[in-house]
């Protein structure tokens, strides 16, 4: 892990995330329901949610490097992501620079209600448990990178934009 901050698209709107063992746990409320109840639409996500700048943030907190989040435009940084995208160098597919900066989230009181769902993991619950996977996973995938959510992203512009935003800037991939 190397430098001072990492950046964030825009200012933050609420964003709600979905631990995939809390998806696993709508899966066996619905499994041990009545029939007429399953038979319907229940939003999931995690009950208690903050904006990706705070919830990104408890996670350089736990890591311990004193690192922060800075917020830049939304607007020139989509554009400029647009651009790299159309040249294959951004380091994000579209549909993360384009929501990231919108709030996203559902009510899950149906299902709280009616199947009994209870998330376990906040965002900044289930993102620390990521990074703990992450940490003791790095190993396996030390060298490889790509687009998936099983390998490191490659940085493609971001590696450039390091050097010039600041030479002791990191990006999330390097939490």
């Amino acid at each position: 892990m190397t430098g001072k901050i990492s950046l964030c698209l825009g200012v933050g709107q609420p964003y709600q995330y979905l631990a995939v063992e809390d998806l696993w746990r709508r899966d066996l409320c619905l499994r041990d329901a009545a029939c007429e109840i399953v038979n319907d639409t229940f939003n999931v996500g995690a009950q208690e949610f903050g904006t990706p700048k705070s919830d990104f943030q408890a996670v350089l907190d736990y890591a311990g490097h004193g690192k922060h989040i800075v917020s830049i435009p939304e607007g020139p940084a989509i554009l400029a992501l647009k651009g790299l995208s159309a040249v294959g160098l951004s380091p994000l597919y579209p549909w993360i620079y384009e929501t990231v900066g919108k709030e996203s989230f559902v009510s899950i009181d149906k299902a709280k209600q009616k199947i009994g769902f209870k998330p376990k993991y906040s965002n900044k619950d289930a993102l620390i448990r990521n990074y703990k996977w992450y940490v003791a996973n790095m190993d396996k995938f030390k060298n490889a990178s790509g687009v998936s959510h099983r390998v490191p992203w490659k940085q493609g512009a971001l590696s450039l934009a390091k050097v010039s935003f600041n030479p002791q800037c990191s990006f999330h991939r390097d939490l």
